[in-house]
């Protein structure tokens, strides 16, 4: 995957959990794993871009960016 299919689908983990946290509790719960699972993979192909992030919520902001088709700086 690359890091653009990496933020996209790591932002729509974040929206899918946040609506199963209401409805299925679950589902939620499976939800998170794979969005840390995701988050691993977007800050390993971010140091692979060479773009800098300071901590885990900067490379959330940044592939949140990313998915909205905003370009990092490098």
């Amino acid at each position: 995957m690359n890091l653009e299919a990496i933020a996209k689908a790591y932002t729509h983990c974040i929206e899918l959990q946040e609506h199963a946290e209401l409805e299925a509790p679950a589902l939620a719960d499976e939800v998170s794993v794979l969005r840390a699972d995701l988050h691993a993979l977007l800050m390993d192909a971010l140091r692979q871009a060479g773009i800098p992030f300071t901590d885990r919520s900067a490379a959330a902001r940044i592939a949140h960016d990313i998915a909205l088709g905003k370009q990092p700086v490098a």
